[in-house]
C-alpha cells in the first residue's frame, strides 16, 4: 500500500463516461509504443519518441516502480467498451509534503479533437484534490502547444508565468507556461455547484 497518498488499495481505478483510469499492465506494451513512437505525439513530451516496443515496456515498469515509491501516478487511459489503451493521464513532480503536484497527458493521435483528455484530467483532479490532499496541481506547457493550452484553459487553470529555456526535447530548449489549480479554484467551479 502507498501511504504517502494513503490509499485503501494498490492502484485507484477511474471511470468516466467513456472511458477506465486503471493501471497500466504489460499488455499495454504494443498500444503505449505506438502512442509514444508518434513524433506528433511527442513533440511536447519532453523525450524523444520511443523506437522499440522493449522501451514501452521499461516505461510501464518506470510507471509502477513511481507510484510505489509513492513520487508518481500514471493511468492508462482506456477505451470502456474495448479496454484499450488510447492514452495515459496522471501526476508527477509530487511532493506530499507540499501538497502538490504536476499534471500530465499523451493521447493517440487517433483520438485528438475527441475530448479525451478534457473527460479524463476532470476524473484525475477530482480524485487528486479529494483523495491526494493536494492543495496545488500545476500543468507545464509550451507556448506553441495551441491544443494543451486550450485544454488546460478550458479546465480552469490559471497561467502564472513563462519559464524561459526550461525544458530540452527533439533537440531544442523549449519555453513552458506555468500554470496552476488550487484545491479551491476546482472546488468552487460554477459546473461543480
Amino acid at each position: 500500500m502507498n501511504e504517502v497518498w494513503g490509499l485503501r488499495k494498490p492502484f485507484p481505478e477511474l471511470t468516466t463516461e467513456r472511458f477506465l483510469l486503471r493501471e497500466l499492465e504489460s499488455r499495454d506494451a504494443k498500444d503505449l509504443f505506438q502512442i509514444l513512437s508518434d513524433d506528433d505525439v511527442m513533440y511536447y513530451y519532453g523525450s524523444d519518441p520511443l523506437v522499440t516496443v522493449y522501451e514501452a515496456k521499461n516505461v510501464i515498469s518506470y510507471f509502477k516502480e513511481q507510484f510505489a515509491q509513492g513520487k508518481a501516478i500514471r493511468w492508462a487511459i482506456a477505451d470502456r467498451q474495448t479496454n484499450r489503451l488510447i492514452g495515459t493521464i496522471g501526476y508527477h513532480n509530487w511532493l506530499a509534503q507540499y501538497h502538490r503536484a504536476e499534471i500530465g497527458f499523451e493521447v493517440s493521435q487517433t483520438w485528438w479533437q475527441k475530448g479525451v483528455a478534457y473527460e479524463a484530467a476532470g476524473a484525475v483532479l477530482t480524485h487528486g484534490f479529494d483523495h491526494f490532499d493536494l492543495h496545488r496541481i500545476s500543468a507545464l506547457v509550451a507556448p506553441e502547444n495551441v491544443a494543451s493550452n486550450a485544454l488546460v484553459q478550458k479546465l480552469g487553470f490559471q497561467a502564472e508565468g513563462l519559464l524561459e529555456d526550461y525544458a530540452y526535447s527533439h533537440g531544442r530548449f523549449m519555453d513552458l507556461t506555468m500554470y496552476r489549480m488550487l484545491a479551491s479554484e476546482w472546488r468552487d467551479r460554477p459546473e461543480r455547484k
